[in-house]
């Protein structure tokens, strides 16, 4: 009878794990990484997305896709980013990087590193975005950074570690001559200006990521930096099209407009 128990039990726990498992991949706790590639016609805009879960969490490459298309943009991407304890720092990620760039395919390459190196190892950083950037360059694309609005304090972007971010991306871009896409500072001003806005995923044992809501921010931020785009309607086959969306790329292009 006990041994019967104990084989319930196990079952009941392995039904229980297996559950909690696809609930966690469902929404997106836990994301079984691989590297996507989304395929246009011979005249789309070509972008190498290289970095962290900053850049997948929130389906920022498939977000900016669909926005840009509404505007008529064709964006085909390759995204390589790996998670920050997985392999996603540019130093890991080099190698893979330039054999992309290599192909001389692609018009621009967007670089975000794993978040906490802007506070603790600032100069390796600078190293790896410098060597990345003259790759880029050299293969005919145009380097991109990706400041992404990683760190949060009681729900709402902690504006003290982001800005410390920003000023190091900022330096970054002027010195290799490269386009900044800062998200952290589209995320601190939305806060600010939109009430009751949420755009962190709920829960997340992995630290702060971006929503869906999130991701749409960021990539209406890639669209008005890199195509001078503003978005004012929202895609039918986008991935978040709640009422607050129009505001959301609003918000964007308000935030890259003032700041230019």
């Amino acid at each position: 009878m006990a041994k019967k128990k104990i084989i319930i039990l196990a079952a009941f726990l392995a039904v229980i794990l297996t559950l909690a498992v696809v609930w966690a991949v469902f929404t997106d706790i836990i994301i079984l990484r691989k590297t996507e590639y989304m395929a246009g016609t011979e005249n789309a805009v070509s972008i190498l997305f290289v970095g962290s879960s900053q850049v997948f969490v929130g389906n920022v490459p498939r977000q900016l896709r669909a926005i840009a298309m509404t505007r008529g943009v064709e964006i085909n991407f390759k995204d390589i980013s790996r998670h920050g304890n997985r392999g996603g720092t540019l130093g890991e990620l080099r190698e893979a990087a330039i054999s992309e760039m290599r192909s001389g395919r692609f018009d621009y390459v967007v670089l975000q590193d794993q978040t906490r190196r802007s506070l603790n190892n600032v100069e390796g950083l600078l190293d790896e975005i410098r060597i990345l950037c003259d790759t880029a360059r050299e293969y005919g694309a145009v380097p991109v950074l990706y400041n992404s609005a990683w760190a949060t304090v009681n729900g709402r972007p902690d504006e003290g570690r982001l800005n410390i971010s920003t000023q190091v991306y900022k330096r970054a871009a002027d010195e290799n001559d490269a386009v900044l896409i800062n998200a952290a500072g589209a995320w601190i001003y939305a806060y600010q200006t939109i009430p009751g806005i949420s755009l962190y995923t709920r829960f997340d044992p992995r630290g702060p990521h971006a929503s869906k809501a999130g991701g749409f921010l960021t990539a209406c931020v890639f669209a008005a930096e890199l195509f001078d785009l503003h978005i004012t309607e929202v895609p039918r086959d986008g991935l978040y099209k709640r009422s607050d969306a129009v505001s959301l790329a609003q918000t964007a292009w308000e935030f890259v407009t003032d700041n230019e």
